[in-house]
């Protein structure tokens, strides 16, 4: 979606408020803590400090949008709201990287803001894959990620680190085609491949479905990058909280960085 479509959207993304917290048989009010309360699901998100500034989903949306106008970029958004938290991912088609013939990528940023403490805001690198659209948060080892403190002026923070995270994507290009190149001549056969990702994915569901992904390509080995994309086109197609979502492109970078035997089960390394 276009970013206004975005901005219009986030209007009905849940809203918080602090409230005080009362304790003991005597309902005394806690002076050192508040409650983040969750207006639209009706609960307590989590327990905070009186230095804890709440910042609204929507005012994140807003202040990105307005440093996006601020440097003239242009981008496409996608959304994955799990009421707490949010995750929002902003491409910029005008930014392409180029690794290899079939491999080219759209550049971008994923934000993340939370009620319930699992984050705060964040900036996290995002790339695009042109090929089947699959959505990549890429850190380790190539761009680091930013925070933004709850106490600036957001826009501004915004305006500052969008571009400076770019820029260190495009220049780091030479580095991140190294890591796919990598990934891409690290292959094992089937079975192999299978227990590294079933060691990595423990969940059933989430596993059988990567494997599903993995096995329709029908190879002789397949490589880290296979067993990459796999989670992240799982990721991109099925319909994930954002934390499910997150821990699996966490579990995914890990097989970007870490070769295939190094990931094997120690038992089955010496078996």
């Amino acid at each position: 979606m276009e970013l206004s479509e975005l901005q219009r959207q986030s209007l009905g993304f849940d809203t918080a408020v602090l409230k005080p917290v009362f304790v003991g048989e005597d309902k005394a009010e806690d002076k050192n803590h508040f409650a983040v309360w969750n207006e639209d699901k009706n609960k307590v998100s989590a327990i905070v400090s009186p230095e804890y500034e709440l910042i609204q989903h929507k005012v994140v949306v807003s202040e990105v949008a307005e440093a996006l106008r601020e440097l003239g970029l242009k981008g496409d958004a996608k959304v994955s709201n799990g009421g707490d938290v949010v995750f929002i991912d902003i491409s910029f088609p005008d930014a392409k990287l180029y690794v290899a013939k079939g491999e080219e990528f759209y550049t971008g940023i994923r934000l993340v803001n939370s009620y319930n403490k699992t984050t705060g805001i964040m900036v996290l690198p995002h790339l695009v894959r042109l090929a089947c659209t699959n959505g990549m948060v890429v850190s380790c080892g190539w761009v680091k990620e930013f925070s933004v403190s709850h106490t600036s002026k957001l826009a501004k923070e915004f305006a500052d680190i969008i571009p400076q995270m770019l820029k260190s994507m495009i220049e780091g290009n030479e580095k991140f085609k190294a890591m796919v190149n990598n990934c891409i001549g690290d292959t094992m056969e089937w079975q192999s491949l299978k227990i590294v990702v079933g060691a990595l994915i423990k969940t059933d569901k989430h596993r059988d479905k990567i494997w599903d992904i993995l096995m329709k390509s029908q190879k002789e080995k397949y490589s880290r990058w296979d067993a990459y994309n796999s989670i992240t086109s799982y990721c991109s197609v099925e319909k994930l909280t954002p934390l499910v979502q997150n821990m699996l492109q966490t579990k995914a970078q890990k097989l970007l960085v870490t070769p295939l035997i190094e990931l094997m089960p120690k038992q089955e390394v010496t078996a």
